[in-house]
């Protein structure tokens, strides 16, 4: 946000700032509106499960059916079991978090059940 703020024409880049304990951290900054926000984001977690070098975060299983690969719970797992993952970040100070996560049900429509 303060790169924004101070250049308004930087692009979407990987920049270096310092984290709250004064360390130096290579982070992206999306410099684009999203979410309804001005530029100035810094991510703090990317996944592309379809890249074929990606792994799954620690908990999940990689499920692969006829080349299309995604994240789930494992199999072992009672089936009214929720996973979920945190990301670090790293003591960089945040106001607002915003992204995309896409869920699917397999097999039957009762995803949510009391």
């Amino acid at each position: 946000e303060q790169i924004k703020a101070n250049w308004p024409d930087s692009p979407s880049d990987y920049y270096i700032i310092a984290d709250s304990n004064g360390h130096a951290r290579h982070v992206y900054c999306h410099m684009e509106e999203l979410c309804d926000s001005k530029g100035g984001w810094m991510r703090v977690a990317y996944l592309n499960i379809s890249d074929s070098t990606e792994e799954c975060p620690p908990g999940f299983r990689l499920y692969n059916q006829n080349g299309v690969r995604a994240c789930g719970r494992p199999q072992s797992s009672p089936v009214r079991y929720c996973q979920s993952v945190k990301f670090p970040s790293y003591s960089i100070s945040y106001s607002q978090v915003c992204g995309r996560v896409t869920g699917y049900q397999y097999g039957t429509t009762n995803a949510i059940q009391p």
